[in-house]
């Protein structure tokens, strides 16, 4: 083995250099990576709570969105009841008006009808009184020229 290595051209440095390699990289690893590991290890846990903060974040902003449209709809609902409620009592008050003028119309029209009768009565009187007038004159006035 001897001369293997001695064809090789490798003697103990080269086990002294690999063991001053193993050791510095142990050192370095201690000293510069174990630092950015837990580094990157804090940033990963970061990012993992973030995203669920997020995520809860969310599920609540869902929650609410979905009560708030429940209580819109409910909103709405009770307003459709109240306008539909108001128009029927509008429409109530409409109706009592309108039979009222029409009681009242009526009322003014059969009085108006009653004053016109009587005024035909008066003036069919007044010509029956004109015409017997009349007749009274004419058979005076055909009896008197004879």
């Amino acid at each position: 083995m001897a001369q293997i290595l001695e064809q090789l051209q490798i003697n103990n440095t080269l086990f002294l250099q690999f063991a001053l390699f193993i050791a510095f990289f142990f050192i370095l690893s201690e000293l510069y990576l174990k630092p950015f590991q837990r580094l990157i290890e804090k940033r990963n846990h970061k990012l993992k709570d973030d995203v669920q903060f997020a995520t809860d974040l969310l599920k609540e902003v869902d929650a609410k969105l979905a009560g708030y449209e429940k209580e819109i709809s409910q909103a709405r609902q009770e307003a459709r009841l109240s306008y539909e409620r108001v128009i029927a009592e509008v429409r109530t008050k409409e109706d009592a008006a309108i039979h009222s003028h029409r009681d009242e119309i009526k009322k003014d029209y059969q009085k108006v009808s009653q004053q016109l009768h009587e005024e035909k009565l008066k003036v069919e009187v007044e010509l029956k009184a004109q015409v017997s007038a009349m007749a009274d004159s004419f058979v005076q006035k055909t009896l008197a020229g004879k």
